[in-house]
């Protein structure tokens, strides 16, 4: 792995945990707090986007 590709990849996983982070405190205000359905699937749909480009990157990162 190349220096700019390691720049990529810490980037890339920065904005993930931060999109995932932010994901999960919604969720868990649209649940506990103010009881909001569009939160909660504001949430979850962020989380499965995350999960998406994790899945991805670990496959590519298994066949390479």
């Amino acid at each position: 792995m190349t220096e700019r590709e390691a720049e990529d990849w810490l980037i890339r996983y920065l904005v993930v945990m931060v999109v995932a982070a932010t994901a999960l405190l919604t969720l868990i205000y649209g649940l506990v707090m103010a009881p909001s359905a569009a939160l909660v699937g504001a949430s979850l749909l962020a989380l499965a986007a995350v999960s998406a480009v994790v899945v991805v990157d670990l496959r590519s990162w298994r066949t390479a």
